[in-house]
């Protein structure tokens, strides 16, 4: 009979695998939603860059075009400051990764021994039972005989 020690150990190794994908799960969707933002981030920026050139071809007042300047700055930090979140996050998301990786590596390997030990039950019972049969087909050769 498998171990059930082992049989419990195997269902809270895929219990905490399956935990474990949910927060990546949730690590990979919090990760997409930084790049996005900081996506939108440089679109608006590439977009008023544009719109600031185009004004300032046309000409412009010395008060409007910093205005445009400093609003650009601020801008440029805000990228900055996503690029670092969404460093952060791709971090987070890469060691959540990993632990989820091993986790799963562990439920297989577990699963493996519980496979492993099932089979050799079968195999044991299998040649039990031959053993039994081998031994009632000597005694029938036997009371035969006599």
């Amino acid at each position: 009979m498998t171990s059930p020690k082992i049989e419990k150990a195997a269902t809270v190794a895929r219990l905490s695998e399956k935990q474990s994908l949910q927060v990546l799960s949730t690590e990979r969707k919090a990760h997409e939603a930084h790049q996005a933002q900081l996506d939108q981030l440089l679109q608006y920026r590439a977009e008023y860059e544009a719109n600031l050139q185009e004004k300032s071809r046309a000409g412009m007042e010395a008060a409007q075009l910093r205005d445009y300047r400093l609003f650009l700055d601020k801008l440029n930090a805000a990228i900055e400051q996503q690029q670092a979140e969404v460093a952060r996050s791709a971090e987070g998301l890469k060691v959540t990764q990993d632990t989820w990786r091993s986790k799963a590596q562990r439920t297989q390997a577990l699963d493996q021994l519980v496979d492993d030990r099932q089979r050799e039950e079968v195999r044991a019972r299998d040649k039990l039972e031959q053993k039994r049969a081998d031994d009632d087909s000597l005694a029938r050769m036997a009371r035969e005989d006599f």
